[in-house]
């Protein structure tokens, strides 16, 4: 798992480097699930890519959504799709 993970981050460095919750203090991990989200994935989604656990990516999301102000993943994603 840890070589995946691994893998995944090289393949999205350029992605990674975006940050867009640095006003909000997001998290590198919670950057990066952030940037899935405004992709549209899903949670089970993220998870695979990340090769993190489905509950992991939840509790990341809510972080997420708490730090921005956002009541829900569309608030979110409408507030970050510019």
């Amino acid at each position: 798992m840890e070589i995946n993970s691994y893998l995944y981050r090289l393949k999205n460095t350029h992605t990674l480097k975006l940050n867009v919750g640095r006003q909000y203090n997001f998290t590198n991990r919670e950057n990066e699930i952030a940037l899935q989200i405004i992709k549209k994935n899903s949670y089970k989604q993220i998870a695979q890519n990340m090769f993190i656990a489905y509950g992991t990516v939840r509790k990341h999301a809510s972080n997420i959504y708490i730090k921005s102000n956002c009541a829900s993943r569309k608030d979110f994603i409408k507030k970050f799709k510019k």
